[in-house]
């Protein structure tokens, strides 16, 4: 196979990389015109107060609302689970397969809500009523009812796997799931912790250029959501390579 040196892979990367910087500079201008008109004549005001205001009262039922579904739907998935597991032969993999991938979304659902109730509660806070008196006890009994499911999934996981170690209460829980996972689980777990990597970072970028405009349009402070933004994206990649560089000594 011939190989392709970097100047080819450059010069065919190229164009492609300059249609995007144009389209983004063209979509870019758009909105920044877009921005600016909205700035004009206080309408930017109105709208934020308003925002503000929807989002504040809102957040105490939100809270209640999201903790009930998803109270409901990670017992379903767990239940669900547990079911297929009883009727497992010891033999037919797929069977395995099924209960695991519930188990999955459960996690996913316990993990959702668990930042989503953060959310909620810190806007919950912002209200001037009663409703903050609640909106605690609900933010509490949320996480609590999250960790505790994530805690049950664990433990039906390791039923299903006997090989798996750790508990949700540990602080070292996640190095040491990963320890007893097998190389081919391991290797998944890399390829999903890879893919997340480039999401966020991609992620970053985005939320980046819709805090400048947000600042532009509505005549807002910026600069704590940006340095914070910044700083959970420095975190992000400056902890990938230096795990790759000790990654790298290691290699046989």
């Amino acid at each position: 196979m011939k190989k392709q040196s970097a100047k080819t892979d450059n010069r065919k990367a190229l164009p492609k990389f300059l249609l995007t910087l144009l389209a983004a500079a063209v979509f870019g201008g758009i909105l920044g015109f877009g921005a600016g008109w909205l700035g004009h004549d206080h309408l930017s005001d109105v709208i934020v107060s308003a925002v503000v205001s929807g989002v504040v009262a809102a957040a105490p039922w939100a809270l209640l609302g999201t903790c009930g579904v998803s109270l409901l739907l990670v017992i379903w998935l767990y239940t669900g689970a547990r079911r297929i597991f009883s009727r497992w032969d010891g033999e037919d993999e797929s069977v395995m397969e099924q209960a695991e991938e519930k188990l999955s979304w459960g996690l996913l659902v316990a993990s959702v809500q668990a930042v989503l109730g953060m959310f909620l509660f810190s806007a919950a806070v912002m209200g001037q009523d009663l409703g903050v008196l609640w909106s605690i006890a609900i933010f509490l009994f949320s996480e609590f009812s999250m960790i505790v499911a994530q805690q049950k999934i664990v433990d039906l996981t390791r039923t299903m796997n006997p090989e798996k170690r750790g508990s949700v209460y540990d602080s070292r829980f996640q190095k040491t799931w990963f320890e007893s996972c097998d190389e081919a689980e391991q290797k998944q777990i890399g390829q999903a912790a890879y893919k997340a990597f480039r999401t966020v970072s991609g992620a970053c970028g985005l939320l980046w250029v819709v805090l400048i405009l947000l600042g532009y349009a509505f005549n807002i402070s910026i600069l704590l959501p940006v340095f914070l933004l910044c700083l959970l994206w420095l975190v992000l990649n400056v902890s990938y390579c230096l795990e790759s560089i000790r990654l790298g000594r290691h290699r046989t």
